[in-house]
């Protein structure tokens, strides 16, 4: 028996998945695990003791940074239990890490089974060179482990979900997070799915998610993110769920992500989402620029979402866009349109303030690497920050950016009272259409209403 510490260094505001699946994996296997979410749970000297294997999950920028600092500070307090990093960034990792990095290895990919390999390695004291470790993830198509949630964090430890009652009232519920699918079918040019999974999708069994659900539900989960980069990536298995589940538990409260390119495909099954619980749909519009849209390989024009916000208002769907307001390719103009955009759709309530200061990210493997050196955009490597640097070639654009980034870090930040929405809007809006030297907008109105949505910006 090894006994294995899984650590989260970082997940968007819910009960880590991947803490849960390889927990299961592993102590199916017969090893004895522990977990620790650090996002949540300060971490102690006791926690490292007595282990023979650490392994960190990196499904995030983010999280990467701090495993790797994490596994530094480790080995600088003499821990001599080999450290693995596993999860989506792991695998891109593997070529920036330094002959005397203190990690062992990386596993990408569907990475449970590597991780057992490695625990039952370090069991027989064999070699850790175990198959899905390195580079080159690997993604078998076996059975999926129903997740292991015991010893996590409880759920009112993470964001909780704000829906409105049919009476226009809003009501909090304590919300869980499960996927319905692994990977995604499409290959978008600045995501983190693309340069590991490269268009793979691997469905979660019904029966598990299912479960997984129920499980949440006994915890006191009230509402359920479907995590899922686009949970229209396989229509019927996601309508399947929705439809078993609003039977099994009618006011379940749920939310997903669906790209508008799918919104529009399926307008049928789009148009079904409120009536089986669907509370909000989540959709990254990313830009009202064509040609950065066609560039990031999104799949959809800026008219395309008109017509999404069109069809799910329609059905009474509030959606919440995301959005890449600053690129090597973003001009003064395109940042003022999509305020603009904004503003003139109502969508103001929809999106976080934190979306308005965010800069592209050129992690190891980001297909628009080539595409900022070619262009002349690219200014180097960090190794800290673990991105690729870039300078737009207009410098008002990077102080502008500059700017937002640290206005919303410190209003969104404020957890003892809520963002002010419109207040924040008109200062952005403000401070940009003065760096492009537009006329200033009048003052935004407060909101009529409430948007359902998560209390958490996953940037604090």
């Amino acid at each position: 028996m090894t006994r294995v510490l899984l650590v989260s260094a970082y997940e968007q505001g819910h009960q880590p998945l991947g803490l849960a699946s390889p927990a299961a994996a592993l102590r199916d296997a017969g090893h004895d695990v522990r977990t620790l979410d650090l996002a949540v749970q300060p971490a102690a000297a006791s926690h490292f003791a007595d282990i023979d294997l650490l392994a960190i999950s990196v499904p995030m920028h983010t999280a990467s940074r701090l495993a790797l600092r994490l596994a530094a500070q480790l080995r600088e307090q003499n821990f001599e239990a080999p450290i693995v990093l596993y999860g989506l960034y792991a695998s891109q990792l593997a070529a920036h890490l330094p002959d005397d990095s203190p990690v062992s290895a990386v596993i990408g990919g569907e990475y449970e089974g590597p991780l057992v390999a490695t625990a039952d390695a370090i069991k027989t004291r064999t070699p850790l060179a175990v198959a899905g470790a390195g580079p080159q993830p690997l993604f078998p198509r076996e059975a999926m482990p129903l997740p292991d949630r015991s010893g996590l964090p409880s759920l009112d430890e993470y964001a909780r979900a704000t829906i409105v009652l049919p009476d226009g009232a809003p009501q909090e519920r304590l919300a869980g997070y499960v996927e319905a699918t692994r990977g995604c079918a499409h290959r978008c040019t600045h995501c983190p799915l693309t340069p590991t999974y490269a268009g793979r999708l691997r469905l979660v069994p019904p029966e598990i998610v299912l479960a997984d659900i129920d499980a949440q539900l006994a915890l006191g989960a009230r509402h359920i993110t479907f995590g899922d980069p686009d949970f229209f990536n396989a229509v019927p298995h996601a309508m399947s769920l929705l439809r078993i589940l609003a039977r099994r538990h009618p006011g379940l409260s749920l939310d997903v992500t669906i790209k508008v390119e799918h919104l529009l495909e399926h307008e049928e099954e789009a148009g079904a989402l409120p009536g089986l619980g669907v509370a909000w749909v989540t959709s990254a519009f990313e830009s009202v620029d064509n040609a950065l849209l066609q560039r990031l390989d999104k799949g959809h024009t800026a008219a395309d979402m008109e017509r999404a916000l069109t069809l799910t208002r329609d059905a009474g769907l509030p959606l919440r866009p995301t959005w890449l307001p600053f690129t090597p390719w973003t001009t003064l103009n395109d940042f003022n349109a999509i305020l603009d955009f904004i503003a003139r759709h109502d969508l103001i309530q929809s999106v976080p303030p934190v979306q308005y200061g965010l800069r592209l990210l050129l992690p190891p493997g980001s297909p628009l690497i080539a595409q900022a050196q070619t262009d002349g955009h690219l200014t180097g490597f960090d190794p800290d920050g673990l991105t690729h640097t870039w300078r737009n070639p207009d410098p008002a654009v990077d102080a502008l950016q500059a700017k937002l980034a640290e206005f919303v870090a410190r209003v969104s930040c404020k957890h003892d009272e809520p963002t002010d929405n419109a207040r924040v809007f008109t200062r952005i809006r403000s401070d940009a259409a003065l760096a492009a030297g537009l006329p200033l907008p009048r003052p935004e109105s407060p909101p009529a209403g409430w948007v359902p949505g998560l209390s958490e910006a996953w940037f604090c």
